[in-house]
């Protein structure tokens, strides 16, 4: 368990704002990525906390144990990893947000994740022994070195600063981050998207799967294996359809698969060095119909006093006012008879028959109470709660089949008084309205602040602040 310290400081080696100096040995911090815009911790579900890493190295010539050693962040030092284990020379170790939130977790120190900010920040390599702390390595950088998907390095290891950004804003040009691995080697292939359209396909449609990768060696080929109902599984190479080989997208089109049939698909992309990525294996179940339905906004917990009465009926419920909303994002309607919503633990709440959902409409489930003012298709939870989580919860709609039709899971962001949303609206970036500049704290049954500038496009550049 981390107990408060009274830090008796013993700099060891100091780094300011990405100084140039000797190659240091020994334990030090290596590479960091403060502004992650894609998948990194390897679980294919982009998240701005989880995906954030540090790297740290062994530069020395011998073993080094890392059971003392802690990373801090910000002039506060706050600690947010614990390592474990021993490193030996010329290792590596990567600690994505999703490490740091677990260690956080089992360890009694809050829940932020490594919280490296994008306006600039401190992280302090440090061990801890009988109460005394000293800093091993530190390294402050400001918001000039911040990007998507770009990272901030020693090179060669140990090394002067430099920036690994072949993935900035979809289209760098200089090194590709290393997580895990040597600044001065090749990086394996990044997959910054697998995606696949339409998302939910009826048996008339052919479905188009793409991934999105790169590699500053240039990526040699992309494959698509695949099976139906887990039989005739075959690997076949995609087509580079738009991009070039050191960044774009690749496609296959598989064809319509009859209605109840499951297709399984993994992607794996291959660089000129010998990289190899992997996606996970995914899939889909052709549905009778093609399906565009998605959740749309979330409030877990309703601002304090009647600021926070979400439902309008002139009462404050922590309960009663959570809600989750849906749209119907596609061009044709969708009958939800025997639809379910549930969190992590259980169904809160079934569609019952005659809920049909024309394209742009909404359909929002309140906790309870009395929803006042709103048309359309406005309920309670049939189970009389939705019970969602303010540190954080997962939320899936399935259809009467259990079929997964739509699902986010959140953290610690649903506990900021007020929604997580999809803006704009259907989109595939989830925020909080404070985020984009909205002056409602949520907006349940319409659009996510239709007034706000901003576009898809634009905020796709952004990096939502779950802090």
């Amino acid at each position: 368990m981390w107990k408060a310290l009274g830090f008796f400081l013993v700099y060891l080696a100091l780094t300011t704002a990405l100084s140039v100096g000797p190659v240091l040995s020994g334990p030090v911090i290596n590479e960091f990525m403060p502004g992650p815009g894609s998948d990194w911790d390897g679980d294919f579900d982009f998240d701005s906390r989880d995906d954030e890493w540090v790297e740290i190295a062994n530069t020395g010539s011998t073993t080094i144990d890392l059971d003392m050693c802690r990373l801090l962040n910000g002039a506060a030092r706050r600690p947010v990893y614990g390592f474990a284990g021993a490193l030996e020379p010329g290792g590596f170790r990567c600690v994505y947000g999703s490490d740091a939130l677990l260690w956080q977790s089992e360890n009694g120190a809050g829940s932020v994740g490594l919280s490296l900010n994008n306006s600039g920040d401190i992280l302090w390599l440090v061990t801890v022994d009988a109460g005394d702390t000293t800093v091993i390595d530190s390294i402050e950088y400001t918001s000039a070195g911040v990007g998507p998907d770009v990272s901030t390095g020693r090179l060669p290891d140990g090394g002067p600063w430099t920036v690994f950004d072949h993935f900035a804003d979809r289209g760098g040009t200089g090194l590709d981050p290393t997580p895990s691995g040597s600044n001065s080697a090749s990086a394996p292939p990044h997959i910054v998207e697998v995606a696949r359209a339409p998302l939910h396909p009826s048996g008339e449609d052919s479905v188009l799967i793409t991934v999105t990768a790169g590699d500053a060696d240039g990526v040699t080929r992309a494959l698509l294996a695949f099976d139906i109902n887990l039989e005739d599984g075959e690997e076949l190479p995609m087509s580079l359809i738009s991009g070039t080989a050191d960044l774009g997208t690749w496609g296959f089109t598989i064809l319509p698969c009859d209605v109840g049939d499951t297709v399984h698909y993994r992607v794996t992309v291959e660089d000129g060095a010998g990289g190899v990525t992997r996606s996970p294996w995914q899939g889909y179940r052709v549905m009778q119909c093609s399906l565009a339905v998605r959740i749309n906004e979330i409030l877990a917990d309703p601002p304090a006093g009647i600021g926070g009465d979400a439902n309008r009926d002139g009462v404050r419920d922590a309960s009663d006012d959570e809600f989750v909303e849906i749209r119907n994002c596609g061009a044709a309607a969708v009958d939800m008879c025997g639809w379910m919503l549930r969190d992590d633990s259980k169904v809160r709440h079934v569609f019952e028959d005659g809920v049909v959902v024309a394209p742009g409409e909404f359909v929002t489930v309140f906790g309870g109470g009395n929803p006042t003012g709103f048309s359309g298709k406005v309920y309670t939870a049939s189970t009389g709660s939705l019970g969602l989580l303010n540190s954080g919860d997962d939320i899936s709609l399935l259809d009467g089949g259990a079929g997964l039709i739509d699902s986010h899971s959140y953290a610690t962001e649903g506990g900021r008084d007020e929604s997580m949303v999809r803006y704009p609206d259907c989109a595939d970036y989830w925020t909080l309205p404070s985020e984009f500049g909205s002056g409602a704290p949520f907006s349940p049954h319409e659009p996510n602040d239709p007034q706000s500038a901003l576009t898809g496009s634009t905020w796709g550049g952004i990096k939502a602040l779950y802090r």
